[in-house]
């Protein structure tokens, strides 16, 4: 899926007011996520209210069978929107390398911690970068 899409799909969801800021931060954030990750191209994305997953509470999830990852967005800051996003992006990485198993989406595999640091650290560069976005609102 291109970025533009992308940004398409995410235009479509209710974000109230900060739909524009949002989307200014999302195109920002998506090259430079790609770039710190190391991946060339993006799995099927979609963008809900909520997550619901009774075996696990989160805000994202990525499905290894669909190639897809879901990432809840109603009553959060956008940038910790961003952080779960690059999360996932980081397990659509272990997937394309064929990393993941059954243990991985385990609390303190390998897997999972990954996604973690990695996302941080894109995180850093991108409030380094765009400093002002740390400023915005959550999208309610």
């Amino acid at each position: 899926m291109i970025i533009k899409e992308l940004l398409h799909e995410v235009a479509d969801q209710s974000m109230s007011d900060h739909k524009d800021n949002f989307m200014d931060m999302f195109k920002k954030f998506i090259p430079l996520a790609m770039h710190y990750i190391g991946i060339d191209s993006l799995p099927e994305m979609e963008f809900v209210p909520m997550v619901h997953d009774e075996e696990q509470p989160t805000f994202g999830r990525f499905d290894n069978s669909e190639n897809k990852l879901t990432v809840a967005l109603m009553n959060r800051h956008p940038n910790d929107i961003l952080r779960t996003l690059a999360h996932e992006l980081v397990h659509y990485k272990q997937s394309v390398e064929h990393e993941l198993n059954n243990d991985s989406g385990r609390t303190g595999s390998p897997e999972e911690n990954q996604a973690h640091q990695v996302a941080g650290i894109v995180m850093r560069h991108f409030n380094k970068q765009y400093p002002e976005f740390l400023k915005s609102k959550p999208i309610t």
